[in-house]
């Protein structure tokens, strides 16, 4: 549209603020709240990791000093707070070996187990789920450490889950079952320490296996 005098065009948006002018601020005022929102938010993310961050290392050094209760304190503290933070699970896993290391083998598997649930990353809950398992089996009860180790894991997970279901049916008295377990682990490229493995399958060797190699060797 065409307009002739100025007087007119001025009109002509004043009736266009009047049917317009509200919904253009209310658009300005949810713009600016979103982005005030996001800041805030982005901020607080940010100063609730550097609060992490320094809870874990006290609880790091409260573990390197031996002090448990520091330790389980901060680690609490995290679990608390920030229960999805990769850092409360991290500090978890410290807390519990400190208990372990303390004797209090009940608190290191209620914590391993807490990792185990609720750590953000996979890896660490399987590391924790391969920790409680052996935790439970040092309280007796190799069936519950059987049933915490991860049905399924990556491959580079492979030697540490099977040498730990091995030592477990060792314990549960399943020779056959702790031989193919080791077995499963030696093949594996990904053995921490394939030495004391290898002790623990010529341990299990069956004697006329034995007496094989034994023959091998000597010829």
């Amino acid at each position: 549209m065409e307009y002739e005098t100025e007087e007119q065009q001025v009109e002509a948006l004043k009736e266009w603020w009047t049917e317009n002018g509200k919904a253009v601020i209310a658009g300005v005022v949810l713009g600016a709240g979103v982005i005030g929102g996001w800041t805030f938010w982005k901020g607080h993310q940010e100063n609730q990791a550097i609060i992490a961050s320094d809870t874990f290392s006290q609880t790091m050094e409260a573990v390197s000093t031996s002090d448990t209760a520091q330790a389980v304190a901060l680690a609490d503290e995290l679990a608390d707070d920030q229960p999805g933070a990769l850092y409360s699970a991290y500090a978890n896993m410290a807390a519990a070996r400190a208990s372990i290391e303390g004797g209090d083998l009940d608190d290191a598997a209620s914590r391993l187990a807490w990792v185990a649930k609720n750590a953000p990353e996979d890896g660490v809950q399987l590391i924790a789920k391969v920790r409680l398992a052996r935790v439970q089996g040092a309280l007796g009860d190799a069936a519950a450490g059987l049933k915490s180790l991860p049905g399924k894991f990556p491959e580079s997970f492979a030697g540490l889950v099977e040498e730990a279901r091995g030592d477990l049916l060792i314990q549960s008295g399943d020779v056959d079952a702790a031989r193919e377990a080791y077995g499963k682990a030696q093949a594996s490229q990904y053995v921490a320490n394939r030495e004391g493995l290898s002790m623990k399958i010529n341990d299990l060797a069956v004697p006329g296996d034995a007496e094989a190699d034994s023959a091998e060797s000597t010829s």
